[in-house]
């Protein structure tokens, strides 16, 4: 079920954002959002896209989800590839991570500094960048 683009950051949403077309969209469920059959009914989302990175709102990959498409796996060439400046909803609430496709996870608050890289799984990302996170970096 995509949610539509006006109720997209809210409580208990699960959202895809994709770097190539800068657009996203909602589902109801973090299945559905990464499920290939959502993937292929919003328009918000390249064709190619894959899955680099998902944010969550709460510790232990609760609350609310924003996953990231990229049009490749994140290349290992110490830099970051790909950058999301959050919206408003999202500021200041990410809590845990999860990396995808050879990304590298990069948060940073508003302060410049960053907080990573994150490779894999972490169900907390941390005292210092705990709900302090305004851009995600994928490397």
């Amino acid at each position: 079920m995509t949610i539509a683009p006006s109720a997209a950051a809210s409580d208990d949403s699960h959202c895809v954002y994709s770097v190539t077309t800068g657009d996203y969209a909602c589902y109801a469920t973090l299945t559905d959002a990464t499920s290939q059959g959502a993937k292929q009914e919003t328009s918000a989302l390249a064709a190619a896209d894959i899955i680099g990175a998902t944010v969550f709102e709460h510790r232990d990959y609760g609350g609310s989800s924003l996953t990231i498409t990229v049009p490749e796996p994140c290349p290992k060439n110490d830099k970051v590839d790909f950058w999301l400046d959050l919206d408003d909803y999202w500021q200041n609430r990410i809590s845990s991570v999860q990396a995808w496709s050879t990304c590298w996870v990069w948060l940073y608050p508003d302060s410049g500094d960053r907080a990573g890289p994150y490779k894999d799984n972490h169900p907390e990302v941390g005292a210092y960048i705990n709900d302090r996170t305004v851009t995600v970096g994928l490397s």
